[in-house]
């Protein structure tokens, strides 16, 4: 079980035995709630932080998101924003008492069958809805056959979820079933709704005996009309989901308006002195004409954000819609509830729409927020922006049942450790040198991989790469540096792109091409900003923070690295900051780096044409040596020839050539030959394999080291007869190799 499951665990229990300690069907409000945690549990925070990465979702945001499993488990009731433990839940703790990580290991499991299964859940709303206008209730066991559900399922879930008639499902009898472990005030909430639908039978009940009466009970071809009529419907805004916004306003002295306007006339406005009257809906060409004709005075590009601004204010939002606002770090959360009006304020002409602001009392930090969605608030730059992305999130905030997926309740990912595996496909012997990059990575997820030509650097970071992001081939992306190499094309950058031009008008009837052929027609062209490797996949990393990624640079110091990475620099330090975007396509939101991409470089010691990593970015890297010298890669050409059945001959000649360069006392030790180059079957298979190799791509590297040296002769030095004299090997034919070896 991951730290972070287990952390987990820890806070939603100790926040169920809060509600567990009041008295019956007593809730507290989710702040209350987190003070008694806090308070019963004072280690639970420090220990969060320890033991976690610096951008997990906190232990107070990540128990919003937990109370969605324990809802849809039916263990906890949410009502007016208050949180109450139901008779299931208190049932639930007493089967888990000494076990919090089964406790939600089973909440788990029942929301994954909740959200399996949600369309029959929607028909039982849909069914229950018709149920509460006639009065009438069903049978639990016949209305989860009609619907194809688990009867025990559904009666728990209604008591967490409590959709519309969720009272008028009963035992086979007409009773509130006992399995449901109710409390006393829950019968009497029970037998009062059943009052008011005229259902509850007085006669047949007293105490824990509450029961509806037999003459209201549905027929059962009716509930099967019911069932049937109770399919999937287009909702009126089934094309336009619920949408959230950030929006700020401040006063003439600089005063947040949440503070007075806002929060005393509850609203939000949009500055719009100049604007002539306009009414909702109004189309996007006459507001930029209005725009440019009474804000002329402006900048263009002020004048468009203007326009956008209005636009959206008019005829974008919408009642229903969750608006955030900001004063400093404290976040204010809202909803629309209505029409926009065109009004006089203190401040001059607004827009404005009326609010229901929820937390003017206890607004949230920016800490307790999604990490993505901290960013464009806490942007003070940043005015009117669209945040639908985050609508689920902020349900979440509002203590609403989120109708869109959040994305800030998965779990942080974790790093695997190395494994006996990896190390064998790497024909290391251990894993010991393999687990200290994970250990460096697990600090700091940035590392190179250094040392000498032919040690398996390549090599070793892909298969790491793949390890560490469970083999999933997408969530690993490879990009190799070069002296050209830019930002533009590392993170994002203007691109060309030719397009057609429409032909002058009576052009077709003289016999001239159709418009959209670019090679006849001609072509103009523009510029998309095109994101880059580096962007492309801490898009992923970021919209899918359960899973690991991996981007690895070959050759990362043949690029200019100050010039590739740009304002991204800060970044791979500080993975819990944000920038904004040298071309401003983070629109407000701004740019940061998800602690799960994790990037893999590989460095070659010996290329003398690119001058060392500077301070900076060595200070932002972890570094792991591969040297022919050092374990691990002393024994892998050993080790593998013996995996493949071959003779030891190609690993006691490398020895020795390695042997004869130290003597040279050349000044790097980095001039040693690494094994890869004797790690290929041509090698060993074919007729002269290893006198090719050795004449055609080893030597020459050894003839450059003592270029201009008149006095060395590198192939009686070096040679592979020389090195065979040494050593006593003598065979120099191919050995056969069984098929299917191949590296």
């Amino acid at each position: 079980m991951t730290a972070v499951f287990e952390m987990s665990a820890r806070v939603v229990r100790a926040a169920m035995d809060v509600l567990a300690g009041l008295p019956d069907d007593h809730g507290l409000a989710f702040g209350e709630v987190w003070q008694r945690v806090q308070k019963t549990d004072p280690s639970l925070v420090p220990e969060w932080e320890a033991a976690l990465p610096p951008q997990a979702t906190g232990p107070k945001t990540k128990l919003r998101y937990e109370s969605i499993n324990l809802v849809k488990a039916g263990w906890l009731r949410k009502t007016g924003r208050v949180w109450r433990l139901t008779g299931p839940g208190r049932l639930a703790l007493a089967e888990f008492a000494d076990d919090p990580v089964a406790f939600l290991r089973r909440a788990y499991e029942r929301y994954a069958y909740w959200d399996r299964e949600r369309p029959a859940f929607d028909r039982v709303e849909a069914v229950l809805g018709a149920l509460a206008d006639l009065g009438q209730w069903v049978r639990a066991g016949q209305l989860a056959r009609a619907v194809g559900l688990d009867r025990g399922f559904l009666l728990v879930w209604l008591q967490g979820s409590r959709p519309r008639g969720w009272h008028l499902v009963l035992g086979d009898d007409g009773e509130v079933p006992e399995e449901l472990g109710l409390a006393d005030s829950e019968y009497d909430g029970w037998r009062t709704s059943l009052e008011r639908d005229a259902a509850y039978d007085a006669a047949a009940s007293g105490g824990h005996a509450v029961r509806a009466r037999l003459d209201k009970e549905i027929p059962a071809e009716e509930l099967q009309r019911q069932v049937s009529e109770a399919g999937p419907e287009a909702s009126p805004d089934a094309d336009s989901p619920r949408r959230a916004w950030l929006i700020r306003g401040a006063d003439a002295r600089g005063a947040a308006l949440i503070r007075g306007l806002w929060r005393e006339r509850k609203v939000c406005t949009l500055p719009a002195e100049r604007l002539p009257g306009l009414g909702e809906g109004a189309a996007t060409g006459l507001i930029r004409n209005l725009v440019d004709t009474h804000y002329s005075d402006l900048s263009q590009s002020r004048r468009n954000e203007t326009a956008t601004a209005f636009h959206t204010f008019l005829s974008r939002m919408r009642k229903g819609d969750i608006v955030a606002t900001t004063d400093g770090d404290q976040v204010y959360l809202g909803t629309i509830t209505g029409e926009t009006v065109q009004t006089v304020t203190g401040g001059g002409t607004v827009l404005q729409r009326s609010v229901d602001w929820s937390n003017l009392d206890s607004p949230l930090s920016l800490a307790d927020l999604p990490k993505a969605l901290a960013g464009p608030l806490g942007n003070p730059g940043a005015g009117l922006v669209e945040i639908s992305e985050f609508t689920g999130d902020l349900e979440v905030l509002l203590d609403e049942d989120p109708e869109q997926s959040p994305t800030g309740g998965a779990d942080a990912a974790e790093l695997p450790d190395a494994t006996d595996e990896l190390a064998g496909k790497l024909t290391m012997r251990d894993t010991e040198w393999l687990q200290d990059c994970v250990e460096l990575l697990r600090d700091r997820p940035q590392l190179i991989l250094y040392g000498p030509p032919g040690t398996g650097k390549t090599f070793t970071a892909l298969a790491l790469a793949r390890h560490l992001t469970g083999g999933r081939e997408a969530n690993v992306a490879l990009v190799q540096f070069h002296p050209a190499y830019s930002y533009e094309d590392f993170f994002e950058g203007f691109r060309p792109r030719a397009v057609p031009l429409t032909p002058r008008e009576g052009t077709e009837a003289k016999g001239k091409p159709a418009a959209g052929d670019l090679s006849d027609a001609g072509s103009g062209i523009v510029f998309d900003l095109v994101p880059g490797p580096l962007k492309t996949i801490a898009e992923k990393a970021r919209d899918n923070p359960g899973e690991n990624f991996v981007l690895v640079i070959d050759e990362i110091n043949r690029g200019h690295l100050a010039k590739v990475f740009g304002e991204l620099y800060f970044l791979l330090e500080y993975r819990d900051e944000f920038v904004q975007l040298l071309y401003g396509s983070d629109e407000g939101r701004r740019f940061w780096l998800p602690r799960n991409l994790v990037i893999l470089g590989t460095m070659n010691t010996t290329d003398r044409s690119i001058a060392l990593l500077d301070a900076a970015m060595r200070r932002r890297f972890s570094f792991m040596e591969l040297h022919p010298a050092k374990p691990p890669v002393d024994t892998v050409l050993a080790d593998w020839l013996k995996k493949k059945s071959l003779p030891q001959d190609a690993a006691l000649l490398l020895d020795a050539l390695n042997g004869r360069i130290e003597q040279a006392e050349l000044e790097d030790r980095d001039f040693r030959i690494g094994p890869s180059y004797l790690m290929r079957p041509a090698v060993h298979t074919t007729p002269k394999g290893l006198d090719r190799v050795w004449k055609h791509q080893i030597l020459p590297l050894l003839k450059e080291l003592h270029w201009g040296d008149e006095a060395v002769d590198v192939e009686e030095r070096y040679g592979l007869e020389a090195l065979r004299r040494e050593t006593g090997v003598t065979t120099g034919a191919a050995v056969p190799a069984a098929r299917g070896t191949g590296e």
